[in-house]
């Protein structure tokens, strides 16, 4: 991002943002007007300004002084002051009619996902992946308007309908794979749920190599971390990297916790196993860079279309987060 510095050249200040951040030197006015109308852009100085206070407080423009601890601080507080942060959506099974679903309705229709996909291109929308932002950095993610679309489990439909529609509007999404199964177990043994299969071995690699997809890890069995040990959760975590960055033949960057449920101690085993990030569900305070093991989602399932268009406001997440605080 841009940080536009008013005073002295300050040494520290550059050294912290080097290979990182823009920082840049200028007048009291020049960095107010550029910063009011430029995403990614925050103002900071050595001692504290009253002007920019009221500014802050009546326009929300990013402002930071004093002595920093740490570089991320620019990023946490322009997300927090312009409540602005990238949506993360999830997904997780698509049928062509209502009747095909299950009885837990955990769907959309392939109807409403193409209305969803027209909305993000017409509101100028880029969906992106982990992967993505990871190429972007992590702070030049104000710039744009992006998304990110996650669908977990990995079912078939995956493949018959999400897949397609992706393709019709050149969009991306991250799929969260359950790799030691090849239905969907858990439901069907905890709920009655009716069996879906989960997608196959070409199918995967088709997405995989066609550019519009990222797999990600989401454990053996779909288990929660709430319910087993730490020798179970290591394993479910360790063995279901190591099978599906075989099956693809490339490292995972990110993890999506089963059902949201996450321990301090199985965050810090999915960190231990070469993860980048980590998605929950509740929990997360909705600013990336606040903890990039507890990025919050928003799920779509059953939502209505007013509702759509309040999930997918850069500004929703935070709001969840200071609404409900964690679930779990």
């Amino acid at each position: 991002m841009r940080i536009y510095v008013i005073g002295d050249r300050n040494q520290e200040l550059e050294n912290l943002n080097s290979g990182r951040n823009e920082v840049i030197y200028t007048s009291i006015f020049s960095a107010i007007f550029t910063t009011l109308f430029n995403r990614g852009s925050i103002i900071y100085s050595e001692k504290e300004n009253s002007v920019l206070d009221v500014l802050q407080k009546i326009f929300k423009l990013p402002y930071l002084y004093g002595k920093l601890e740490s570089i991320l601080e620019f990023e946490n507080h322009y997300a927090k002051i312009k409540k602005y942060e990238i949506p993360v959506l999830m997904y997780h099974q698509f049928v062509n009619e209502k009747n095909e679903g299950g009885k837990i309705k955990l769907f959309v229709t392939k109807k409403q996902f193409e209305l969803h996909l027209k909305i993000l291109k017409w509101l100028n929308y880029e969906t992106i992946t982990f992967e993505d932002l990871e190429k972007i950095g992590l702070q030049n993610r104000f710039y744009k308007k992006y998304i990110i679309l996650t669908v977990d489990d990995g079912y078939k439909d995956n493949y018959n309908i999400l897949y397609p529609m992706l393709k019709k509007y050149n969009m991306k999404a991250v799929i969260f794979l359950v790799s030691g199964l090849d239905y969907n177990r858990w439901t069907v043994e905890s709920d009655n749920e009716k069996r879906f299969d989960l997608m196959s071995d070409e199918e995967v690699m088709e997405l995989q190599n066609s550019g519009h997809i990222e797999f990600g890890g989401h454990t053996l069995t779909h288990v929660s971390f709430f319910d087993v040990d730490d020798e179970r959760a290591r394993e479910e975590i360790v063995k279901d990297k190591e099978i599906t960055e075989k099956r693809l033949g490339k490292k995972l960057k990110v993890f999506a916790y089963p059902y949201g449920h996450k321990r301090k101690e199985v965050v810090e085993m999915v960190k231990k196993c070469g993860y980048s990030f980590a998605v929950s569900t509740d929990t997360g305070s909705g600013i990336f860079t606040k903890d990039l093991f507890d990025i919050r989602r928003t799920a779509i399932d059953k939502t209505s279309l007013i509702n759509f268009f309040r999930r997918i406001s850069p500004r929703y997440l935070q709001y969840k987060a200071r609404k409900y605080k964690d679930k779990f």
